[in-house]
């Protein structure tokens, strides 16, 4: 009697512990989806600027809510017209704004050219907008870069920024502007379109590409026109001058389309136009032109015979995504927006949008920000990161990283924390592919701008666990749970490489011995790759670039264990490389201290696990071109639409925000842009300006001066070097020529003065010029021409032990001092090109500040 009396409590004890848990359960499901203690996820507030011209509206800017680093705004630049006077719009939305204070400036905020005010903006009702002119008294050189910063008051507690480049001319930008927009109105108007633009056009018959998602120049007017699409524009283009020059412009045009893919079922469009323009007094040349196309996922489109979820015209680069191992759960990210489908339920959940689905919104267009999902566990919980510009949500206006939890099973956002930073989007986004990883114990870890950042989020404490890093000196692994580290920022000084466990802490060493060197060569699987090479054999060269031959390979697992080794008799590897589970090697032979590029190649091969994961798939439609889609495992079969279910953001008082820090011991490197966007970086600047050269396009620093730009004058000279000071011999050359650049600076020293000091020609190049020496060594005569045009003088190797200084040129020859000869002399470009690449083509200059 009294167990069972026993019994029927401890049933009541646990009823009432099931009811009570299930209340709270419900209780907190209930309340996820009546808005306490979570909340819809917060819309764009902050207004936006753009700049008028006298017949387009151009370069949107958005709202910052402080101080931001230069680099944010390095894509984008505003031109004063005829007057020097600089019109703005703004579009206040729910602020009353009646002015705009604003600062010239040229690198520093704090050091400004110009400071004022524009009081009383006008109002234009058409419009929703209110403008203001800003006229200059600073006397703005043409051509020049400087930086505008203008601020406004929201409310009495909160400012916001707005941020341009600027640039004093050219006044033709207004052609360009519209030339663009006549170019891109007259695509959608096929019919007028060959007798419009057709001359502009480089079509290629021998494309073969019927996507749509990309064109460019060479397509043929048919894709150019979008084929058999009926397309529609579903809001006002947006327009941005990306660079200009008093040689070319690039303007990028944005905007929305639709199309009609079935009866029921409208797809849109997201497009991105560049045109590289060159204007002369005949006409307009179109130097290149990309258009992009990229659908936005719409759950209505399945193919339900082939067992797909449609993504329509897009390119597999755009699509980041995971799956469940069973193929039952999928979260993608598609055109700024993270999605979730659970087949088991059919639904596709967006679990994050920075776009709304206002088409007509100036606030949508921000596309300076990005999504990256780190991890979703087996019930669909989702651990994501935003990055770059924060258009909506708490942190509207800030620029940085924030983590967020989706819970599926209350459809849920939850925020884990928010990460400063003043790392601008591109940078972000290559930094975080290299590496971005949150484990189980709540470290997230990162590395930025050459930093690796250990960051407790829970604790509230960041941690830079090595600095000075470079693309080289970091390797992960696929997941990026295991990274490898080389010990010295010099690789040819490395000796040891520790390679750690970032889910667990296991961290392993290794060393090579005697006169080795040893680099990492990256991951299979999650075993280890790193070679080893001898010391002699290993050298940089003029141009900052490494020659490293391997004669050993090891491979090892995350315990450090080797369970392989690779080499080859007579055989140094000069070149690695990795796609999925195969390593790729290239060789080369060594015959009297020279290595001789061999044709021999070699692999090592993994087995790929079989999988029965959602895989990207691609289908051809008559219409629409190749289209993208998601295809399932046999046993998941796509037949029913899914439904939209919208999440929403569980709301908190908790300040998650941490103000990343800085080691401000970022290596040099040298980004390339073209086509208004980042294209590459590279940690030696001859490497840069070779593929800048290539894309023509520029290369900028990691302090945002401009080092090289793929245009300059027909003819220019460097002013002031028009006297030769001649020497007695071959030997003295370089004294003569740095004693003549000294002369050009203000500096007086003699020939035997300098041949005194020790050093290297690019540290006695500094010292004579005063102005940081860019060596260039490997670029062509054609590339270093910019930094005559630019008013700096041109070291280069004439022979075995003679320099000259190249100072001036037009379209066929170049002329240079020799101080040997004591003559100033005229060469064809092609002669002086055959002459310094027999010995190299060893360049150095500089740019003066």
């Amino acid at each position: 009697m009294k167990k069972r009396i026993q019994i029927a409590l401890l049933h009541i004890v646990v009823g009432v512990l099931l009811f009570l848990g299930a209340c709270v359960f419900f209780n907190y499901q209930m309340t996820a989806r009546k808005g306490s203690p979570v909340a819809e996820l917060a819309g764009s507030t902050y207004p936006v600027m753009s700049i008028e011209s006298d017949n387009a509206e151009y370069n949107l800017m958005k709202a910052y809510r402080g101080e931001i680093d230069l680099s944010l705004v390095r894509n984008q630049i505003s031109v004063l017209d005829d007057s020097g006077n600089l019109k703005i719009r703004l579009y206040c939305y729910e602020y009353d704004i009646t002015a705009v204070q604003y600062t010239l400036f040229k690198e520093d905020p704090e050091n400004p050219l110009e400071e004022g005010t524009i009081n009383q903006l006008q109002s234009e009702e058409d419009t929703q907008s209110r403008y203001g002119v800003i006229h200059f008294e600073s006397d703005l050189k043409e051509g020049e870069n400087y930086f505008l910063r203008m601020a406004v008051r929201l409310d009495n507690n909160t400012r916001a920024w707005f941020y341009t480049r600027l640039q004093n001319g050219p006044s033709r930008y207004n052609d360009y502007l519209e030339f663009a927009a006549d170019f891109h109105d007259t695509i959608l108007e096929k019919e007028k379109a060959q007798d419009k633009i057709g001359v502009y056009l480089e079509p290629d018959v021998s494309q073969t590409a019927r996507s749509m998602e990309h064109v460019d120049i060479h397509s043929s007017m048919d894709r150019i026109t979008y084929g058999s699409m009926t397309v529609k524009e579903e809001q006002k283009p947006r327009m941005k001058i990306r660079e200009i020059n008093n040689t070319y412009a690039v303007v990028e045009i944005t905007t929305v389309l639709s199309c009609e893919v079935r009866s029921d079922l409208i797809q849109y469009y997201d497009v991105r136009e560049t045109y590289k323009l060159r204007y002369s007094a005949e006409r307009m040349f179109l130097l290149d032109y990309h258009r992009y196309m990229d659908a936005r996922y719409n759950p209505e489109f399945i193919d339900s015979t082939s067992n797909y979820i449609g993504l329509g015209i897009q390119t597999s680069d755009n699509i980041s995504y995971v799956s469940s191992e069973d193929g039952y759960r999928l979260a993608f990210v598609d055109q700024g927006q993270l999605w979730y489908y659970d087949y088991k339920s059919s639904n596709a959940v967006r679990v994050y949008s920075f776009t709304t689905e206002n088409l007509s919104d100036l606030r949508n267009d921000q596309d300076e920000h990005g999504i990256r999902i780190l991890d979703m566990d087996k019930n669909g919980n989702i651990t994501y990161l935003i990055y770059g510009y924060m258009s909506r949500g708490r942190h509207e206006g800030a620029n940085g990283i924030q983590i967020l939890y989706y819970h599926s099973g209350t459809n849920c956002n939850e925020e884990r924390a928010f990460l400063v930073t003043s790392v601008p989007y591109s940078s972000i986004e290559e930094d975080l592919n290299r590496l971005s990883y949150y484990n189980s114990d709540g470290m997230f870890y990162c590395c930025l701008e050459g930093d690796l950042h250990e960051i407790d989020i829970a604790g509230r404490k960041d941690e830079i666990l090595r600095s000075g890093l470079v693309n080289e000196s970091l390797t992960a692994s696929g997941d990026q749970s295991i990274i490898a580290v080389e010990k010295e920022g010099d690789i040819t000084e490395n000796t040891e490489i520790e390679m750690t466990s970032l889910e667990n802490g296991l961290s392993r060493t290794f060393r090579c011995e005697g006169n080795e060197r040893i680099r990492s060569v990256g991951f299979l699987n999650d075993d280890f790759i790193y070679g080893t090479g001898d010391a002699d054999d290993i050298y940089r060269d003029e141009s900052g670039a490494v020659f490293f031959p391997l004669t050993k390979l090891h491979i090892v697992d995350i315990e450090g264990n080797e369970i392989r080794q690779y080499s080859k008799k007579k055989r140094y590897i000069t070149k690695t490389s990795i796609s999925g589970s195969v390593l790729e090697m290239e060789f080369a032979r060594k015959q009297d201290n020279r290595f001789i590029k061999s044709s021999d190649r070699d692999y090592i091969r993994y087995k790929e696990e079989k999988t029965t994961r959602v895989s990207l798939a691609s289908k051809q439609s008559d219409t629409f071109g190749e289209q993208m889609y998601f295809s399932f495992p046999d046993y998941v079969y796509i037949q029913v639409e899914p439904d939209l279910i919208l999440t929403k953001i569980k709301t908190s008082e908790d300040d998650n925000t941490m103000e990343l820090s800085r080691s401000n011991e970022e290596a040099d490197q040298y980004y390339v842009y073209a086509d208004g966007e980042k294209k590459a970086t590279y940690t030696n600047l001859p490497d840069a300006v070779r593929k800048a050269t290539e894309l023509r396009g520029n290369v900028f620093d990691n302090r945002e001066h401009m080092i090289w730009q793929c245009a300059f004058d027909e003819y220019n000279i460097v002013p002031g070097m028009d006297h030769v000071l001649r020497v007695d011999n071959d030997q003295l050359s370089l004294a003569g020529c740095l004693s003549m650049i000294a002369s050009l600076n203000g500096k007086n020293m003699s020939p035997d003065e300098i041949d005194r000091k020790p050093g290297m020609p690019a540290a006695l190049l500094e010292m004579c010029s005063g102005h940081k020496t860019l060596t260039l060594t490997g670029c062509t005569v054609d590339d270093v021409l910019y930094y005559v045009s630019q008013g700096s003088p041109v070291l280069a190797k004439y022979s075995a032990s003679k320099y000259v200084i190249v100072m001036s040129y037009n379209t066929t020859k170049v002329r240079y001092l020799d101080p040997v000869t004591g003559q100033s002399l005229a060469v064809s470009r092609k002669e002086l090109s055959d002459i310094f690449a027999k010995q190299g083509n060893i360049f150095y200059s500089y740019l003066a500040e």
